[in-house]
């Protein structure tokens, strides 16, 4: 069942700007936050002191639940039934400033073109985690987020410039999706098993092998291999 307390309202938005919003609405963070359910939610929503929680977790807990009830809860046995989310959802989550928050601290800016939320940390991106799974949809909560959780990372970390250019931004405004392709049929999730190779042949190299259960694998426009 999935509902709210008079007074949370699901119009209140992050402290943050996105390209789609203008108003901001900054909850206390010792007000109590959804259905007040004993275990039923994280402590810290039912007024239990957090000293890791801020004004600006409470905001972006309000900004993604919003996001979920809006966009995702209504629609969500359907898109079970169906075993397909719509493309559009990923979209409306970049247009919404939401995707950004699962790739970590700190906050990519530099891809997205606007400031996240103050002091963005670890703690909003268990925010996020929490507040998407309460679809109850792990086909739909990782659908929308997991692919570019562990696929975009190691492009943020490790790839060269014209990569990172190439890829970030379409995939943390939700215009592309990303994946990590690292299970194979004989090697499981086993890194060091795997048998995939990649030979270079003049300005390109050839990718070898075979990948299985990948993660919004059949949707994604991009691979990290």
């Amino acid at each position: 069942c999935v509902g709210r307390l008079a007074g949370s309202s699901a119009a209140a938005s992050s402290s943050f700007s996105s390209s789609s919003s203008s108003t901001t609405v900054v909850p206390d963070v010792k007000e109590p936050f959804g259905e007040m359910v004993p275990y039923g939610d994280p402590s810290w929503y039912q007024q239990f002191n957090s000293p890791h929680y801020t004004k600006s977790h409470a905001a972006w807990r309000s900004k993604v639940r919003a996001f979920v009830e809006e966009h995702i809860n209504p629609f969500v046995d359907e898109w079970d039934a169906a075993a397909e989310m719509p493309r559009h959802v990923i979209s409306k989550a970049g247009e919404l400033g939401i995707l950004p928050g699962v790739i970590g601290a700190p906050w990519p800016e530099k891809y997205v073109g606007y400031a996240g939320p103050e002091g963005f940390d670890a703690f909003h991106e268990l925010i996020l985690i929490d507040e998407l799974s309460r679809c109850a949809s792990g086909g739909v909560a990782w659908g929308l987020y997991l692919g570019l959780n562990v696929g975009l990372p190691p492009i943020i970390n490790f790839g060269s410039e014209y990569l990172r250019d190439k890829v970030a931004k379409d995939c943390l405004t939700g215009r592309k999706v990303i994946c990590l392709a690292i299970s194979e049929p004989g090697a499981g999730s086993d890194v060091a098993g795997i048998q995939t190779t990649a030979r270079r042949e003049g300005d390109y190299y050839v990718v070898s092998g075979n990948k299985k259960w990948i993660t919004n694998g059949i949707f994604a426009d991009y691979f990290t291999v």
